[in-house]
């Protein structure tokens, strides 16, 4: 009830509320905690499956993107670049990637990297499928230490690891058209790359690392022989042109073959890194190999053009050594130059009585040679090239002459050359004409062609001419008269009487009279002055 007008303010009763504590693990913490594990998982899942981390530094970082750029061995792929940046130095390119888990063990000091892009080099074009799916990164695994720090390759390796074959050394004295990736070849066949070259350090020669693949290094000998076969060797010399080529590999790309001699294929096979001298063409190994050489002097007043250091020197057709060196030299003494020649022998080529021995005293059997009438002479080799060589021959019509000892080396006398002594006859020929009073005999000539003239043209020989063609023509008519009579008389006279006999006697006598001075007439009309000095090239009648 209300008091008043005002409500009533007695309160109502109200329930108590009773608070518990729940004591245990609450469910609202299993979420936080299952994504803490799955996290740690993920976690541990990463660490455990990421590979390592490698730096790679290269010239240059074209074709290179971080995020894309990949790396692969085989053509799978191991690993991705993660980061490009320059050095502090800016002299090269820092690649970041992470490697494959597992590729650890075959990251060492001798892993190789290099980018994979289009090339064209001495092996042909390769890379072109990158012009498709972008250039990547191509690793070459090795044993050794490992190592996370590696220093690109510019060019690919021309031998990758784990190739089967033997790396050999070779030197030559210049480069020639050999190049990196240049084929080496036995019998034509491709059984090798050069790997590189470089200069050597005094720079007088240069080194060749090639390799030899397997199982053609087993045919690399001790005794092996290696030349340059790159393009065409083309030599002109006295024998004329010579062209040889290898393949035409090697006319394009230079190349090096090899051979090995028969009796050292039963030998062992030479070891890994055994230098060899690389010859500039095949010719040059049988020269090498004739280690006993001579030396000679020859002079020569006369010219030498033609004649070179590498002429041959023969003996009736047979090379038995070569032109080392040629000069000319000013003598005070005389007005002439003389050009001294030096030559060797190589008794190797000679064959003695017991066998290729050569000669058992070179000097003492050549001073016997030349006293029996050895010489040397300038001959040419070919007309085409012009090339000139020495030629030992024997001349014993020659007054006596003897080997010079006192010299620098022993000296053969020398003869003048085919043309010099052509010259020499031409040139006093010329001079015994030139001596002549050729004035005078003009003169002379000139007086006797106009008295002969006036002989022709004289009145005697014509009335002479004239009365000899009237003989000539009477003895014709007389002849062509007994002719007509002799058949008149044929029938009364028997073929086998006397008298039939003198008279065909008489007419072939008078037919050959008449012959004779019909000639004879002829000939005074052509030469009227026979009558006066004969006819020539005969009796003067």
């Amino acid at each position: 009830m209300t008091n008043g007008g005002k409500a009533d303010q007695t309160p109502r009763d109200v329930p108590d509320v009773a608070v518990k504590t729940r004591r245990g693990f609450s469910i609202v913490w299993l979420v936080p905690l299952v994504a803490a594990a799955i996290a740690g998982w993920l976690a541990y899942t990463t660490l455990t499956e990421k590979g390592p981390e490698i730096t790679i530094s290269f010239k240059t970082a074209e074709g290179l993107e971080a995020g894309k750029t990949k790396i692969k061995y085989k053509d799978v792929e191991i690993g991705k670049v993660d980061d490009v940046v320059l050095s502090d130095d800016l002299s090269k390119v820092i690649v970041s990637a992470s490697m494959h888990k597992g590729t650890g063990p075959h990251l060492t000091k001798a892993t190789r990297f290099w980018v994979v892009r289009p090339r064209l080099g001495a092996g042909g074009v390769s890379g072109l499928s990158t012009l498709v799916s972008g250039a990547y990164i191509e690793m070459d695994p090795a044993e050794g230490e490992q190592a996370t720090e590696f220093v690109g390759l510019e060019v690919p390796p021309v031998v990758q690891s784990g190739a089967a074959g033997t790396e050999y050394n070779l030197r030559a004295d210049r480069l020639g058209s050999i190049s990196r990736g240049s084929p080496i070849a036995y019998r034509g066949i491709d059984v090798g790359e050069v790997m590189g070259y470089e200069l050597a350090a005094d720079s007088n020669e240069v080194h060749f690392l090639v390799f030899v693949k397997a199982p053609y290094d087993q045919l690399i000998k001790a005794d092996t022989r290696f030349w340059n076969a790159s393009g065409i060797d083309v030599s002109m010399g006295a024998n004329g042109v010579n062209v040889e080529m290898e393949s035409l590999q090697s006319l394009l790309t230079g190349g090096i073959a090899f051979q090995t001699p028969a009796f050292a294929l039963s030998k062992p096979p030479a070891e890994e890194g055994t230098s060899f001298d690389l010859y500039r063409n095949r010719a040059a190994i049988g020269e090498a190999e004739l280690t006993e050489k001579h030396p000679f002097l020859l002079n020569f007043a006369g010219s030498v053009r033609g004649l070179e250091v590498g002429s041959p020197v023969e003996m009736r057709g047979i090379r038995i050594g070569s032109v080392t060196d040629i000069e000319i030299v000013f003598d005070e003494k005389s007005p002439i130059p003389t050009i001294p020649v030096t030559i060797v022998i190589e008794p190797e080529r000679i064959t003695g009585s017991g066998g290729k021995r050569g000669f058992e005293d070179m000097y003492e059997a050549a001073k016997k040679a030349v006293e029996n009438g050895l010489r040397a002479q300038l001959k040419t080799g070919s007309l085409l090239t012009g090339q000139l060589f020495v030629d030992l021959d024997y001349y014993p019509n020659l007054p006596p002459a003897t080997l010079e000892m006192g010299g620098k080396y022993p000296e053969v006398p020398t003869v003048p050359t085919e043309l010099a002594v052509i010259t020499k006859s031409v040139t006093e020929i010329l001079e015994k004409v030139t001596s002549l009073p050729l004035d005078q005999v003009v003169e002379d000539m000139r007086k006797m062609i106009q008295s002969t003239e006036r002989l022709i043209n004289s009145p005697d020989i014509h009335q002479s001419v004239k009365l000899l063609r009237e003989t000539a023509e009477a003895a014709q008519a007389t002849l062509k008269q007994a002719e007509s009579t002799l058949a008149s008389a044929d029938s009364l006279i028997g073929p086998k009487s006397q008298v039939r006999y003198d008279a065909v006697e008489m007419m072939q006598e008078l037919r050959g009279a008449a012959r004779s001075i019909r000639v004879l007439t002829d000939y005074l009309e052509r030469h009227p002055e026979a009558l006066i000095r004969g006819k020539s090239g005969g009796s003067g009648q």
